[in-house]
This record gives C-alpha cells, structure tokens and sequence, in this order.
C-alpha cells in the first residue's frame, strides 16, 4: 500500500464474504490473494489492540508464533510489544493485512468495541481464525453481518467469554436443567458496582500521544476531542465507542442460561438510567454516556414449553428484591443471578457456579455454607436433600480457554463458543443498550403540556418500552431508537455497500 492509499483509507466496498455481505476495511488486492495457508506445528498470529486486553489474549498464545501486533498508541502499548520481539509492529491495521496477509492464520481482535465488527469482517474475508473480544459488535446490525459471516466461513473463531464451559459454569446450567425449580418466570442479573462507572460530563480536549492517529482511533464512531477519559481504558461507558456494563458483562452471564432456556428474542425491552448530577444546579447530560446505576427488562413471550420471561439486569450497586424465602441470617450476594421458578428459585455466581464459591469447579464444604456447586436453591427446607446433577455437558476449564481456540484452529473444527453463539448473546444486550441508550434522549414534552419540576415534562429523559421485531430488525415504536440499531458510520470508514 503506498502512502496516498494509506491516508485516503482505501476502503473496499466490492469485495465480498461469502456471506455476500458487508465489503471489508481492506485493499482490494489483500482480499484477492494466495489464499488460506493451513497452520503448521505452531498457529501464526497477528492482533490488533495492546493496551488493553490484548496483551493477555496474546499473552495467553505465546507459544504460538506471534508475527505482528498493531495499536495506534505505540507508546501505550509499548511494554507489549517489547515482549515479543520478533513481531513486525503497526500502527494501521490496514498496513498490517497488506503486508502480513500471507503471513499470519489468524487474527486476535482487542480493540474497542466500535472497531470489532469490522476487524472480524476483515479477518474472515482474508480467510483467517479469529478470537473477538465481547461484546462481539458494537450494534445489533454488525451482529447479524458477523453471525452470518461466520456461519458462511470454514475457519474457527472463539468469543472471549474466558468462564464459558468452564465447571462452574456448567454445574449452573445442569442445576437449571434439572427443573428442580420448574418453569422459569423471571431472570434477574446484577454486577455490582462497574469499575469504569458513568455519568460523565464530556471532558475537555486534550492533546492525542505523540504519532497517535486519534481520528482513526475514533474510526467510524463520530469524531470527537482527544481526552484520555476515551483512550486509556475508559471508553466502555461511552455510547459511541462501547456498549455500557450490558455490553460489556452481558455475554459472561448470557451464556449459561440464554439457549438452554430457549430466550432467542424479546417483543419488548425498557431501561432506566439514573440522573447523575454535577456539583451544583446543573445536571449532567448522559445522552452520550450511561449513567451510573441502570435496569434493564427484557419481555420474552411464551415459547415451547417455557412460559413468557422477564429478565432483568442491574448494575451501579442495584440489586434485585431479596427472595421471601431467603433466610433473615442470609445475605443476598454483591453479584450474581437469580432464576425464579414456579416452584423455587436457584441463585447463582454471576460467572456461574455457587454463590459463596465464585470460580471454584469443586467447591469444599468451608467455601460453600450453603446450597450446592451449581447454585443456592429456596427454600432451603424443601431442597435440603436435592443434589447436584452429574456433570453431562462439555467443559472447557478456564486455564485452557485460549489453547482450546488454538488446538480447534490447527484441527480446522469449531471452537466451543464460537464467534456465531456469541453473535446472539450480544443482540440481547445491546438491546438493552439500546434501551438505556434511548432513555438518555432528551424527550420532547407533548404538545400543550404543563411544563415545570412538578409537572413531569421538561424535555426530561424519556420512559419509553420500546416494541422489538426480531424478523425485521426493528423497533417498531419509536423512529430514534430504531435509529440505533443501525448507526451510520463516517463516512471514510463506512464499508458499508
């Protein structure tokens, strides 16, 4: 690629996936080339993103051949690269693919979430493995284009969900499956307080690192002012470029209980965000950013055998209504999920297994004072002498979580959570995204309406339920939400037909 092409981000628009779908942010003539090179003894790997996550996804395949690392920041992602140093660095991911195509069999995606869509795009139309970090897409229109993409590749991908499969995960799954608490009514998720938080105000503008191309970095989100509020591992909140606590942890929980459940979609999904507040009289506009402690519901109508569904996410240190039946001496934990049947209700670690012995396969007796490896079950005196069922489903322990990719990579079959099965956990977040998002609109009052504190309008935040259409891919109510589910990109970086 000359320089000119560089700058001008030749962006192909004709070159399609098999899929016939979305043309790649590649040039022309990488997608044309020698075609795919089976791995040998070691699996060659590049990846875009090393000051984050990245250096522990490459870390993890170390003894693979690493052959190119890329991050705008070189200075931020220095002691990365400095640990491989055979690896050929970039700071353009398209430098990369045009001169390492032939080099490299697969492709760890560790960028922000904006970016993820179109690097697997890009991978697998190159005809490489991929490992994508999650939430797999930024918006429920990129997660059709890579479910499909992936679904038309041969190559293997991997989410990383790195608890996925693992025992206590599994234990959780099979205690649900044992229909000790029978049909499930309501599905409730919290997380805690999240670390990067919300409610921010849009800081001032600062000046990028030194050789940082930081509209690139904002790629095809909307530009905006340098501040390492986005850049140094904060981003997370920010609609343009994450996807909020939802987004970010929906996918770690979702997976032991979204397809065993049969969840697929919701007809109908709604988010509350709190009004955060500056010191002093102004409140803080958090239509760009998520607020500091939301809820989320999502309706799932009857199907099959399961009756109709509430779920329910909570984050910022809310939590759900304690269970009647929990004992007074019992404390509902700080994380975790609650599944309330007809005839009980089982309490699990957020990432699986018991409450009291979060990430532990086989819980002793000393970490797990109540209920059993796979969850607490209520009430006590009517599950006193229930047991664990047998471990029938496939494990994939979480120190073997990366090896696991590479080992189905060099045998040419399917990871144990490929990219795909993550593809529709992450469309149920973001359609809680997508609801909080929304929330954080200011909303016109209507016509004639008393305005005023007391008065309920104001061009306030609005409390819309928002009617989803999964065959469609639409919200079917409201013309701004159903704006989101496919957010235009720039239009340098829209590789969009």
């Amino acid at each position: 690629m000359n320089s000119n092409e560089s700058n001008k981000g030749d962006l192909s628009r004709r070159a399609a996936i098999a899929a016939g779908l979305a043309p790649l942010v590649v040039p022309r003539h990488v997608l044309g080339g020698t075609g795919y090179q089976a791995p040998s003894d070691k699996l060659r790997i590049a990846a875009v993103g090393l000051g984050g996550m990245g250096p522990g996804y490459v870390g993890a395949c170390r003894d693979e051949a690493i052959i190119a690392l890329c991050d705008l920041d070189h200075i931020f992602a220095a002691k990365a690269f400095q640990s491989y140093p055979s690896a050929r660095t970039y700071k353009d991911f398209r430098q990369m693919f045009d001169k390492e195509h032939n080099n490299f069999d697969a492709l760890i995606v560790a960028t922000p979430d904006h970016w993820h869509s179109h690097l697997v795009l890009a991978a697998l139309a190159m005809d490489k493995h991929v490992y994508c970090a999650k939430p797999i897409t930024h918006t429920i229109a990129e997660a059709r284009k890579v479910k499909a993409a992936c679904l038309a590749s041969k190559r293997t991908t991997k989410a990383s969900i790195q608890d996925s499969r693992t025992s206590y995960a599994r234990a959780t799954t099979e205690l649900l499956l044992s229909g000790a608490i029978g049909p499930i009514h309501e599905v409730h998720i919290w997380t805690g307080t999240f670390g990067s938080g919300g409610g921010f105000a849009r800081p001032e503008a600062q000046t990028p690192p030194e050789g940082m191309n930081w509209d690139q970095w904002c790629g095809p989100s909307p530009a905006r002012p340098f501040n390492p509020t986005y850049h140094h591992g904060n981003w997370r909140p920010w609609w343009d470029f994450g996807t909020g606590t939802v987004g970010d942890f929906g996918c770690h929980t979702l997976q032991m209980f979204h397809d065993e459940l049969e969840m697929g979609t919701p007809d109908w999904i709604a988010g509350i965000g709190c009004q955060s507040f500056e010191p002093g009289p102004k409140s803080v506009n958090n239509s760009e950013c998520m607020s500091t402690a939301n809820t989320i519901q999502w309706h799932i109508p009857a199907r099959g055998k399961h009756p109709a569904l509430m779920a329910y996410f909570y984050d910022g240190g809310l939590a759900p209504p304690r269970p009647e039946s929990m004992p007074v001496d019992v404390a509902m934990p700080g994380n975790g999920i609650m599944f309330v049947g007809e005839k009980g209700v089982q309490i699990s670690a957020y990432y699986g297994g018991n409450p009291w012995a979060a990430f532990v396969a086989n819980p002793t007796k000393e970490q797990m004072p109540r209920g059993l490896p796979g969850g607490y079950l209520l009430p006590e005196s009517k599950f006193k002498d229930f047991k664990q069922p047998p471990a029938t489903l496939e494990r994939c322990e979480k120190p073997d979580h990366y090896k696991e990719w590479v080992r189905m990579c060099k045998a040419g079959k399917k990871s144990i959570t490929p990219i795909e099965f993550a593809c529709g956990l992450t469309e149920f977040a973001l359609l809680g995204t997508l609801a909080l998002r929304r929330h954080g609109m200011p909303t016109p009052p209507p016509p004639g309406a008393a305005g005023g504190r007391g008065g309920g309008f104001g061009g306030g935040r609005g409390n819309t339920v928002l009617a989803w259409d999964y065959k469609t891919m639409k919200i079917t109510n409201d013309a701004i939400a159903n704006g989101l589910v496919d957010t235009p990109y720039r239009k340098e970086w829209d590789y969009k037909v």
